[in-house]
């Protein structure tokens, strides 16, 4: 098994990030692109919240919003 140590080494310590007027779509494409599950949502060198594919889950498709017209 390997080290908490080995697995970050591997991931990378990069971090990603979307603006918070950023279209829902936008932010899913970064995910897909960078093969992760989240993104910080900084407006300019503020930290305002996180954006995961849970909340896409829940927040766009359970209630039949469309990601395209959405921001984060």
């Amino acid at each position: 098994m390997k080290t908490i140590n080995q697995v970050l080494k591997e991931k990378g310590s990069e971090i990603w990030a979307t603006a918070p007027n950023k279209m829902v779509i936008d932010a899913l494409q970064v995910m897909a692109d960078k093969d992760i599950g989240a993104l910080l949502v900084m407006d300019g060198e503020k930290l305002v919240g996180i954006f995961s594919e849970r909340d896409y889950a829940r927040k766009v498709i359970l209630k039949g919003k469309s990601s395209k017209e959405l921001a984060v």
